[in-house]
């Protein structure tokens, strides 16, 4: 429950680091299953599945913990929808074994408390941000609240209108649609952010075809996400390439609505599915990594 005076953006993070403690103070498992709401959304290798599920049946890993804390959060004006983001870390009786970037995002349940509706993460390269002191929040400014009787439809047709024009021209379009303080994570490489994001989106080769499997947007009509499935055909440039997607949409006071942030979760090729089989794997390790690995 939120403390009388908090905004928006403190009560998103307050839920993440009190996530993010219980996971360190009892268990991995157990703090997905308290904070994640009925229907909320991870990912199983690049696919989406229910988080309930899959928390449910996944086996313990004795000895292994994961850590996170976010960088950066927004919220909606209305105050039902935010997003955290941060790096995580899965240690193995105290020693790292991976590293990358998660995306969390927050709903506010009808009985007043915050859960998760979507968490999905990554591998990537380079030194994590250091935690800060506080939380960041977006520096542009978000359009005025504009209430909808239906965001689910509204953050929809953007996001399959960015979707069509993307498949056609990928790099125009991305160019046209990101934020200026846009983040792009890709498993295995650096963060990419504002006009690196933009300047790299440029020479895209090949669009993506993107299939949404479900969509919200704040009461507010300001803030909404979008998650689905995506495939890019293989080019003489990259393996085919196949996955599911976040993407994170912001009405901005002076551009409109535009991707404040976008993930994608790759299913493992054939080819990279055996290297991994065939790796060694860390003394007292079992199962899979958890949800926020984005495994």
């Amino acid at each position: 429950m939120a403390a009388f005076g908090q905004s928006p953006h403190d009560v998103v993070v307050a839920a993440e680091q009190a996530f993010a403690a219980q996971a360190t103070q009892t268990s991995t498992e157990a703090a997905f299953l308290a904070n994640s709401a009925p229907t909320a959304l991870v990912t199983e290798n690049g696919k989406l599945a229910n988080a309930q599920e899959v928390w449910r049946t996944r086996p313990s890993r004795p000895g292994s913990k994961l850590t996170w804390y976010p960088v950066l959060a927004d919220a909606a004006q209305s105050g039902d929808m935010g997003y955290t983001t941060g790096p995580w870390t899965m240690l193995q009786n105290n020693r790292p074994v991976a590293a990358g970037e998660y995306v969390t995002i927050w709903r506010k349940q009808l009985d007043g408390r915050w859960k998760f509706a979507v968490d999905m993460g990554i591998e990537r390269i380079g030194a994590a941000p250091a935690q800060p002191a506080t939380v960041a929040r977006p520096r542009l400014i978000a359009a005025a609240a504009t209430p909808s009787t239906a965001p689910s439809n509204i953050v929809l047709e953007v996001d399959s209108k960015f979707a069509a024009a993307e498949l056609m021209k990928p790099g125009a379009t991305y160019q046209q649609y990101l934020s200026a303080e846009a983040r792009l994570y890709r498993s295995g490489l650096s963060m990419m952010q504002g006009a690196a994001a933009s300047a790299n989106m440029k020479n895209i080769d090949g669009g993506y075809l993107f299939i949404a499997n479900t969509g919200y947007l704040a009461a507010a009509g300001d803030l909404g996400y979008v998650v689905g499935s995506l495939h890019r055909p293989a080019s003489t440039n990259h393996p085919e390439e196949n996955g599911t997607f976040l993407r994170i949409w912001r009405r901005e006071a002076d551009a409109g609505w535009r991707i404040v942030l976008e993930m994608f979760n790759f299913t493992p090729n054939p080819a990279e599915a055996a290297k991994a089989a065939a790796a060694p794997v860390p003394a007292g390790t079992t199962g899979q990594l958890p949800a926020k690995r984005g495994q």
